[in-house]
C-alpha cells in the first residue's frame, strides 16, 4: 500500500467536512471513508496544516508542517494497510496550538500525538458500519 500527499481541488476541505475527527492534545486528525468501496484501493492520501490564526509567523507554521509530514511518513505509511482495511483513504492532520518557539518543538513531541490520534481512529468503527 502506498502513502502520498493529498492532491486535488477541494480534497482537503471535503475531507475536513465529511470525515471522522479524533484529537490528541493539539493535533486534530480527520479521516474520510473511501469514496467508492467498489473501486480498487491504491493509496492513503494525507494532508497536514496549521491555521494562520493559530501561528501567525510563517517560520512556526513551516516547522510544524515539516515535523507533521515526517511523523505521518513514519507512522501512517507504516500502517497504511491497516488504515486502508478500516475503510479510510484520506487523512488530514491539523495542529491547533502555536509552539512557544519553533525550535523548542521536536519530532518526538509531534510523533506521540500522531501515534495517539491514529490509535484512537483505529479503535473506533467508521461511520455507517453496523455492529456484527
Amino acid at each position: 500500500m502506498d502513502c502520498r500527499p493529498l492532491k486535488g481541488f477541494g480534497a482537503f476541505e471535503e475531507t475536513l467536512r465529511s470525515g471522522r475527527r479524533v484529537t490528541s492534545g493539539p493535533l486534530s486528525l480527520t479521516a474520510a471513508l473511501v469514496r467508492d468501496p467498489a473501486a480498487p484501493f491504491e493509496a492513503i492520501s494525507y494532508g497536514v496544516g496549521i491555521p494562520k490564526r493559530v501561528a501567525p509567523l510563517a517560520v512556526s507554521r513551516n516547522r510544524v508542517k515539516r515535523l507533521l509530514r515526517e511523523s505521518v511518513r513514519r507512522h501512517v505509511c507504516q500502517r497504511a494497510d491497516e488504515i486502508g482495511s478500516s475503510g479510510y483513504d484520506r487523512l488530514v492532520f491539523l495542529w491547533r496550538q502555536a509552539p512557544k518557539s519553533p525550535m523548542l518543538l521536536r519530532l518526538s513531541d509531534v510523533e506521540q500525538h500522531v501515534e495517539r490520534a491514529l490509535a484512537k481512529l483505529m479503535s473506533t468503527k467508521p461511520h455507517g458500519e453496523a455492529d456484527a
